[in-house]
């Protein structure tokens, strides 16, 4: 008897991320490097829910509103799909840069710190390009410098190397004018 396959229920950049999970993970000592925990780990927290925020729990009563946040059931879109569609409200950009800032001051490891600040700067990021709307204090040189540096990793996924290339783009002409 023939198994049914149950791909149909991953979308294309899941499955790319479990195949790039698979591939060339670990070191000669058979360990992962860190560009490879870094690519994994970022992997994993793009395909997420964005949290519900703090409003969004308080109205809901306390044992359902901590149930919904924890299994994520009222969060929706992951926050890859948020930072890839250019429709996305800049609400929920902000919300994932807060989110990503505070991921970062959590963070136990290097890995940890460096994919929270690549979200961070890929929502910056999404603002500028889909938006044109600055929603940082940075300049157009310092977010030009950070966008480059990022764009250029091996862990970034080819998705948030492009937001970041073009909003690198944006921020170099607008440095310019």
């Amino acid at each position: 008897m023939k198994e049914k396959s149950s791909v149909h229920d991953i979308d294309p950049e899941q499955l790319k991320c479990l195949f790039d999970i698979g591939r060339d993970t670990e070191n000669s000592d058979g360990k992962k490097g860190l560009s490879q925990q870094k690519a994994d780990l970022l992997c994993r927290s793009l395909l997420k829910p964005l949290p519900l925020d703090k409003s969004e729990i308080d109205i809901l009563p306390s044992a359902l509103g901590q149930l919904c946040h924890s299994i994520g059931l009222l969060a929706g879109a992951t926050i890859s799909e948020l930072l890839s569609s250019p429709s996305t409200d800049i609400a929920a950009i902000r919300r994932i840069k807060h989110y990503s800032k505070q991921l970062s001051t959590q963070a136990k490891s290097t890995a940890e710190n460096d994919v929270a600040i690549a979200m961070y700067y890929a929502a910056i990021a999404h603002a500028l390009v889909f938006h044109d709307k600055r929603i940082t204090r940075f300049s157009f040189e310092t977010l030009e410098n950070s966008f480059s540096c990022l764009a250029k990793e091996r862990w970034i996924s080819k998705d948030l190397s492009v937001l970041l290339r073009a909003a690198g783009k944006y921020c170099r002409e607008k440095a310019r004018s």
